[in-house]
């Protein structure tokens, strides 16, 4: 394996925010991410332009787009919500998702949240371990939520709590 074909590792990996000309980056990472549920381009265009969403780009540090998250804000609401969040398949188990996550909780924090909350599928066994070991609690399902029909996990994580973990 060349090093251009290596998996990024934590330490290759940087985050940053998100822009409209990312559109291209995003949609191919949510393609290879999601066969159901996926957002169609144009929704992503349109989110990449409002102010109550962020999207956070993951890449290596040679520029390679591995994933995004998609962070959503309600005026005045003290919890934001982590909307989706997709990493190549490719770039997986390399600490991505939880470099994403980090981000997603700092940025949060920076606007004013106190909580962080998300749903994720009850089936995604690897993803609720990771949201579980950055501190998210699980505080419900929702059945049905999926257009599938699959339940999902509610989670939360709380912004204060975490922080003082960290210190």
């Amino acid at each position: 394996m060349t090093a251009s074909q290596e998996k990024p590792t934590p330490a290759r990996l940087r985050v940053r925010a998100a822009a409209p000309e990312d559109l291209d980056a995003i949609d191919a990472i949510e393609a290879a991410s999601f066969a159901a549920d996926r957002f169609a381009r144009r929704n992503l265009a349109r989110l990449l332009r409002r102010p109550t969403a962020a999207f956070l780009l993951a890449e290596e540090k040679n520029g390679a787009p591995v994933g995004y998250a998609l962070l959503l804000f309600r005026k005045g609401a003290k919890a934001a919500r982590l909307y989706s969040l997709a990493v190549a398949p490719a770039a997986r188990g390399r600490g991505a998702a939880r470099r994403l996550v980090d981000a997603a909780a700092a940025l949060a924090l920076k606007r004013g949240c106190g909580v962080l909350r998300l749903e994720v599928r009850e089936s995604n066994r690897a993803a609720r371990a990771m949201y579980e070991s950055a501190g998210f609690r699980a505080r419900g399902r929702k059945p049905n939520y999926y257009v599938d029909g699959e339940t999902a996990f509610f989670m939360e994580l709380r912004l204060d709590e975490r922080m003082r973990a960290t210190r």
